[in-house]
């Protein structure tokens, strides 16, 4: 039973991005290449994004829980929306419309929950060999961490079923708010206010540092309803601006130089 979730989780995060990538592209008639691009920067993102918050999360930690996360919240958010910014400013020039920012984005978050999904496949395989075999005999493990690595495996197979499928759920969020932020930042750029740049920073601050913060003080099923809730006012941001994007265009269709004004 629980062999099938987690294998149901992994595939889950790795299918789920590629399903919804093609219903998009097959929805709006956009190239699969908006989608790659908005993977791309998210790899970009990290590049130096992951070696900082590495090699700084001792000192962070040191500041306490609140300032650890809310440092981490800020980091993710000027790496990953800068990332999105220049993508956006000077690569996909002619990318200016909402369903586009909705693609983009998928392509962003989705690439990430393939990342995560590949991961907990290679855990996963891992785990249904350290739990046949004799962790004495495998030369990667010290003999002075070979308890720990029972405890973890003993852990790993004694999850409970509905928190071995949360993997999934989380990235379906995580892909609802690069939807959204891709969308701002997209937004920001057509219309001239930059404001939105640092809305989109803001908001992922949030997210992430109140992630980061809670899942110490409460449970994971209980996170994850708050994650939840986060990702539906995401959705609701995304749609709000539709209209905003369509009132761009039109202003840019009714006047001869409205174009350069609109793609900023």
């Amino acid at each position: 039973m629980l062999g099938t979730i987690l294998v149901i989780n992994f595939v889950g995060m790795i299918l789920l991005p590629i399903i919804a990538g093609f219903y998009l592209a097959r929805k709006f008639k956009l190239s699969w290449k908006l989608f790659l691009a908005g993977g791309l920067t998210f790899i970009t993102s990290q590049v130096l994004h992951v070696p900082l918050v590495l090699a700084l999360t001792s000192t962070f930690q040191s500041w306490g829980v609140i300032a650890y996360a809310l440092v981490l919240g800020v980091l993710a958010g000027l790496f990953e929306e800068t990332a999105r910014y220049v993508l956006f400013k000077f690569i996909l020039k002619k990318a200016r419309t909402w369903n586009e920012g909705i693609y983009i984005g998928l392509g962003h978050g989705g690439t990430e929950a393939i990342i995560f999904g590949v991961l907990a496949a290679l855990a996963f395989a891992n785990m249904i060999m350290y739990r046949y075999v004799d962790l004495s005999t495998i030369p990667s493990i010290p003999p002075e961490q070979l308890e720990l690595a029972k405890q973890q495996v003993e852990a790993y197979w004694s999850t409970p079923p509905y928190l071995a499928i949360l993997g999934v759920v989380e990235r379906i969020f995580a892909m609802c708010l690069h939807v959204s932020l891709s969308v701002m930042v997209m937004y920001g750029l057509v219309s001239r206010k930059h404001i939105w740049f640092w809305l989109a920073v803001t908001w992922h601050m949030v997210v992430d540092a109140a992630a980061v913060y809670l899942v110490q003080n409460i449970s994971m099923i209980a996170l994850e309803g708050i994650v939840g809730v986060f990702a539906l006012v995401s959705l609701g941001i995304v749609f709000w601006l539709k209209p905003k994007f369509a009132d761009l265009n039109a202003k840019a269709l009714n006047q001869p130089d409205g174009t350069e004004q609109a793609m900023g």
